[in-house]
């Protein structure tokens, strides 16, 4: 697979353990550039997508990290990665993404096509020998 060469390795490296999809890219920039908390249908309005998809994505992320989840009548999500070096590949996500999105976007889809065709991959029926 061919990845744009305009992504440096640690980005890419990033992108690949941490993000896996635009959706959540949308949701990283969106958080970063508030000081307050968001719900997950805050969020979902805000990058048109829908409620469980966002949800989910925001629970992934906060996993991974990125986020900070405050449980309440409904839980609030705010951008605090759990360390500076997860910080520092956020900014340099950002960096890249302003600079150059296609090459960004082109590497996270064909990673994402990657994982759906490694998935269906293992279902594939072995010819007896």
């Amino acid at each position: 697979m061919e990845t744009p060469v305009s992504l440096p390795s640690e980005l890419r490296a990033f992108l690949h353990a941490c993000i896996d999809g635009i959706e959540q890219i949308d949701i990283l920039l969106l958080l970063r550039g508030s000081d307050r908390g968001w719900t997950t249908r805050e969020v979902a309005a805000a990058i048109r997508a829908s409620e469980p998809a966002t949800r989910m994505h925001l629970q992934t992320l906060t996993a991974r990290g990125l986020l900070d989840a405050k449980p309440g009548t409904e839980v609030l999500y705010r951008y605090q990665p759990r360390t500076a070096a997860l910080r520092g590949y956020v900014d340099l996500l950002v960096e890249h993404y302003v600079r150059s999105r296609s090459d960004v976007i082109t590497f996270v889809a064909r990673q994402a096509r990657q994982g759906i065709k490694s998935f269906s991959d293992a279902f594939k029926l072995k010819k007896p020998d």
